[in-house]
């Protein structure tokens, strides 16, 4: 049996890795999940796994952070991203097995079967270490547009114009700066993968904010508000992490 650990911040995204794991994959034995890096680097530690599947984005950092502070690493990686070009540019780039949500058993296999094969992990530290370098360099904005499709409209926004996003369920309301509302069918951890990289931070677990129409934060509240005065509810976790965000600024 191969010895896995999950590390994703969606607790519905750990049970769907689980469940195709055990549906699809022989041999595989998840004995342990993290749900951010802190977790799942003591879940690492704890359990020495033979492979992990990691999540690219998370409340307090990156899966690239969690690799950061543990390299080097004798275990085999598949890595999980919604929305995350860069991520997927560096991943092809350096050749490194990567699936994406919403997760394809038939990829999963073929990404399990991939990682299994490696006996050898001689070589992964080197690619991890170009694969980290790569990623930092990819991820540099050059085009400040997103391109919203709907079923009836192609939207061509200025990413600079979006106020903040709004999840609804399976759907997420984007707000623009001219008071517009464009509604997309992709959750809104699709688009923060993306935007996080454009002075965006998702305060919450229904709402995204651009920081650059956040006027005040009401620490006591919990409540920041933006320039058309609108109040996004701020969750508890992520406090502190927004503060530490704010002092970058």
């Amino acid at each position: 049996m191969i010895s896995a650990v999950i590390i994703d911040d969606e607790a519905r995204s750990r049970e769907t890795i689980r469940e195709m794991l055990r549906l699809y994959c022989n041999g595989i034995e998840v004995v342990a999940e993290g749900e951010d890096v802190k977790s799942g680097i003591e879940a690492i530690k704890r359990h020495n796994p033979q492979l992990v599947l990691l999540d690219i984005k998370m409340p307090d950092g990156t899966g690239f952070d969690l690799l950061r502070q543990i390299m080097p690493v004798s275990f085999r990686i598949v890595f999980v991203t919604a929305y995350e070009e860069y991520a997927i540019k560096a991943f092809r780039f350096n050749a490194l097995d990567y699936i994406t949500k919403p997760i394809d058993p038939a990829e999963l296999q073929s990404a399990i079967e991939k990682a299994s094969s490696i006996i050898e992990n001689e070589d992964i530290n080197e690619r991890l270490k170009k694969l980290l370098n790569d990623y930092m360099k990819f991820q540099v904005p050059e085009n400040r547009k997103i391109i919203l499709k709907t079923s009836e409209t192609i939207h061509i926004v200025d990413i600079d114009n979006i106020v903040r996003c709004e999840s609804d369920r399976n759907y997420t309301v984007f707000h623009l700066e001219d008071k517009t509302k464009i509604l997309m069918s992709k959750t809104i951890k699709d688009y923060s993968d993306l935007l996080e990289l454009h002075s965006f931070y998702r305060v919450h677990h229904s709402h995204l904010i651009n920081l650059r129409f956040l006027v005040k934060f009401k620490r006591d509240e919990l409540m920041c508000v933006l320039k058309d005065d609108t109040e996004i509810p701020v969750s508890t976790r992520r406090r502190d992490e927004l503060l530490k965000v704010l002092r970058t600024l």
